[in-house]
């Protein structure tokens, strides 16, 4: 879906602050909010898709106040709730007060079963596409041209995987752009590489 979560090639934010402490956690509970998040998809709970879709679909407005591990938890505490295993005032009643949630899921999109697929060197244009469910194609790049620079191995495709529907597996691949097709101010010969999967591409 499109929301706040896809920032990329997005302007007016300032500029980024310098950061120096490498540390991976740094508050005693952060690992347990991705420790609930590989837990949950090796017992087949949810799958990773799903736990990213939960986090695009916390409010813009929420979104922005939270720090990175927050919205993990919010995700992963929303996803909980939506399969059952417990309930919002179980939580509300451990926490001692509200707890914040991503808004509902809506519907997916299938996979492109009757799609060529394609070779190394195809040009190719990215689908401009505006799903109201999990998508894995930046929007900076959606209706732009590009080549395909490699192949990926099959992935499960995240418009189905991101709803808990039965996920089919394709390829994704490894498209290069002209820097100045996506930004006009971009620096001249520069180049991007986006790994976009196969049912987002049309062949030029």
């Amino acid at each position: 879906m499109d929301g706040i979560q896809d920032m990329g090639g997005l302007q007016g934010f300032g500029v980024i602050p310098p950061h120096t402490d490498e540390r991976p956690f740094h508050a005693p509970w952060e690992p347990a909010s991705y420790a609930v998040a590989l837990l949950a998809a090796e017992k087949g709970l949810w799958t990773f898709d799903a736990g990213r879709h939960a986090i695009e679909r916390i409010p813009a407005r929420q979104y922005m106040s939270m720090t990175y591990f927050e919205r993990v938890l919010c995700g992963m505490v929303t996803l909980s709730i939506e399969h059952g295993l417990v309930t919002r005032e179980e939580l509300e009643a451990l926490a001692g007060g509200p707890i914040p949630m991503a808004l509902s899921m809506g519907p997916g999109h299938a996979v492109r079963s009757d799609h060529p697929g394609f070779k190394i060197g195809d040009h190719v244009i990215v689908r401009d596409l505006m799903p109201p469910g999990h998508i894995r194609a930046p929007n900076y790049v959606r209706g732009k041209k590009g080549r395909v620079v490699r192949i990926a191995p099959l992935a499960r495709f995240p418009g189905e995987a991101g709803h808990g529907l039965p996920a089919h597996k394709e390829p994704s691949y490894h498209v290069q752009f002209v820097s100045k097709d996506l930004w006009e101010e971009a620096e001249d010969g520069a180049t991007v590489v986006v790994d976009i999967y196969q049912s987002y591409l049309d062949k030029i």
